[in-house]
């Protein structure tokens, strides 16, 4: 299995075929694995690159109570990229750290992108709230968009806080199953006992990105953002997630929205054919050089 020495660690990855390259960057608890069914597609007309982040399988797992924030990911998928001299690339980043980050490295390092492909970034502070979200900003969010506070108030109550009671209980598999039940949406999707097993062996960095919470991205970092960009939401996905997806398709400035229909968060899991068909169509479009 290749590794790519990036900041004084090693990162393990998965590629295939050749061309143009196709970056994936998995979500808070997955790894490389985790693009299994969209290797093969991808790598048909392009360099299809998988790779696992710091703490994730199978990479050394981080140090307990390790403090880890956003910005490391960012910096390390950067290094990554440079460090294969495969910049610049379709960066397609799920979740968090893979849709938070690659949105920051896109304002950060726009240079190292040739489009960006964003599976539900939960970018909560384009809608005022941080993790967890105090009352007076769900106060303010509720007069703006009911839905989404409503929204988010219920991933508090049902998912945040009952899966850090259960990690710090040391249940890492009930809090994985908490958090998953609150953030799949109301697709009827469920990972094998492969992919809990799987997920509940991520739970590190996951709690790591729990701790330390997520950075500050305002509107005008996103209307600052040039890289094309696609964003793929499930149709069935929670509405604190597509509320953020909703709010950057109005801010980005050349952007694109695809929907899944009948899928919810892991889209790219439950329905890899229609994710991979919209998706490649997508970065073919854009296979020629970036903007200088």
């Amino acid at each position: 299995m290749p590794t790519a020495t990036v900041n004084d660690i090693q990162l393990a990855y998965v590629e295939q075929g050749r061309g143009q390259p196709v970056v994936f960057v998995h979500g808070g608890l997955g790894d490389y694995r985790h693009f299994a069914g969209q290797m093969a597609a991808f790598a048909e007309r392009h360099r299809a690159i998988a790779v696992s982040c710091r703490g994730y399988w199978p990479n050394e797992p981080l140090r307990q109570d390790e403090q880890i924030t956003l910005a490391t990911f960012v910096d390390d998928i950067a290094a990554f990229i440079t460090s294969l001299d495969a910049g610049p690339v379709h960066l397609i980043g799920h979740s968090s750290p893979g849709g938070f980050g690659s949105l920051r490295l896109a304002q950060r390092d726009p240079g190292l992108l040739r489009s960006l492909v964003l599976l539900e970034p939960p970018a909560f502070p384009l809608l005022g709230v941080n993790i967890p979200p105090s009352p007076s900003q769900l106060i303010k969010l509720f007069f703006r968009d009911r839905r989404a506070a409503l929204a988010l108030i219920r991933m508090g109550a049902k998912g945040i806080r009952p899966a850090i009671k259960a990690f710090e209980r040391g249940d890492d598999e009930l809090a994985v199953r908490t958090f998953l039940t609150a953030n799949l949406g109301a697709t009827t999707f469920w990972p094998t006992d492969e992919q809990l097993a799987q997920m509940v062996a991520n739970a590190g960095p996951f709690k790591a990105q729990l701790r330390s919470g997520f950075p500050e991205f305002s509107e005008e970092d996103a209307r600052g953002i040039k890289v094309p960009t696609l964003l793929v939401s499930g149709e069935l996905s929670p509405v604190h997630l597509t509320a953020v997806a909703d709010r950057l398709q109005e801010l980005l400035p050349d952007v694109e929205r695809l929907n899944i229909p009948e899928a919810g968060h892991p889209m790219f899991i439950s329905h890899p054919k229609e994710f991979n068909r919209g998706v490649i169509e997508f970065i073919d479009r854009h296979d020629a050089d970036p903007r200088p």
